[in-house]
């Protein structure tokens, strides 16, 4: 088995490493305060093609063949690195764009594509709870209910709904929707929508009954193993920060990165930090490969990398002291951020569990 990138997986690492060192990390603080990212984002994002690299190449965007999801999760990692607000909007029209390009009809490709090709964002959104109301009426769909909080909802021109047995594309023009700026990835263009009795024409719903299953399974994965990188670059991140402020801390005469209860603490967290980066970068690989066990890679992977990001930011917060409770230092932005990663597309061990009691009633 060979591990080493190929020379486009590497250029890519390391493009989005220098834009996350560089700007990421030096426009996240303002943005966490300020609630909404620079007006820098879109530009620099736009030039280096995260909004468009789902979208096909016939509809104005940059995806000439099959999409990677393993490069996908070598940037995210790096991405989360940076800020992992602003990394969720760089990343939010994969899942909309894959899905639609997959499963949606012509009005479907054309509606989202062209708004993505505009500068648009759209949005996923996972009915993990069965709370959306939804009707047939002919070939259309009647919804009721609510959506999110999620990131991007905020400013979305259209979202992809995967609910129980049906999974569909919805323009967000004339709904009713809330701006928020929770806790965490305060930055992201948060927000929530709430649904009444909306129309969704047949034209925009992907799949449905026993075909959305797969569907939405396989809309999901990605959706996860994006995720799970970066939360490990979250994780990375703040083991970094917190050994740049070891090294200049100093406690009874010397560095307090010296002392071996926060050597081994810090060492365990980036332990962790790389077992949950490889296990995202496997679950990738899987997808790509088409493996049948590629949604459970993807959904443990999501599963430890959300552990490790939980458990290495409030260690870094730990060895700041104090400080790390301060928002002039990093840390605390990060042990808030970390939350948003357990909050998104439903609780995987909950899931697994249900399924595993539904197959013993069987």
């Amino acid at each position: 088995m060979d591990f080493a990138l190929d020379s486009e997986q590497d250029l890519i690492a390391q493009t989005v490493r220098k834009l996350s060192d560089r700007e990421l990390r030096g426009w996240a603080a303002d943005a966490d305060r300020a609630g909404s990212p620079p007006d820098r984002l879109a530009a620099l994002g736009g030039e280096l093609g995260f909004f468009l690299d789902a979208v096909p190449a016939d509809a104005d965007g940059l995806l000439d063949g099959t999409y990677s999801h393993l490069t996908r999760a070598l940037r995210g990692f790096e991405l989360g690195r940076g800020c992992a607000a602003l990394a969720a909007l760089l990343e939010t029209n994969v899942e909309p764009a894959l899905a639609v390009g997959t499963w949606g009809s012509a009005a479907a490709k054309a509606a989202l594509f062209a708004s993505l090709a505009s500068g648009g964002l759209a949005a996923l959104a996972h009915d993990s709870r069965g709370t959306l109301e939804i009707s047939a009426e002919g070939n259309d769909l009647r919804v009721t209910g609510k959506l999110g909080p999620l990131p991007a909802l905020g400013t979305a021109s259209h979202v992809v709904v995967a609910a129980k047995d049906v999974l569909f594309l919805i323009a967000t023009e004339g709904m009713k929707r809330e701006a928020i700026t929770p806790s965490g990835w305060r930055a992201a263009r948060w927000g929530t929508a709430t649904l009444d009795a909306l129309r969704v024409p047949a034209d925009f719903v992907l799949a449905r009954g026993a075909a959305a299953q797969p569907a939405i399974a396989q809309v999901l994965a990605w959706a996860r193993v994006s995720l799970a990188a970066r939360a490990a670059g979250v994780a990375t991140a703040a083991m970094e920060y917190a050994e740049h402020y070891a090294a200049e801390r100093i406690q009874f005469g010397q560095p307090i990165g010296q002392f071996e209860a926060l050597i081994r603490l810090r060492d365990d967290a980036m332990t962790n930090a790389g077992a949950a980066r490889l296990c995202a970068l496997h679950a990738a690989w899987a997808i790509d490969k088409g493996l049948p066990n590629a949604g459970d890679l993807a959904s443990r992977a999501r599963v430890l990398a959300g552990d490790t990001v939980a458990k290495a930011t409030i260690d870094a917060v730990q060895i700041f002291g104090g400080y790390g409770f301060v928002n002039d230092y990093p840390v605390e932005k990060l042990m808030r951020d970390a939350r948003a990663f357990e909050a998104l597309y439903g609780d995987e061990r909950l899931g697994r569990v249900l399924a595993i009691k539904g197959k013993g009633k069987e």
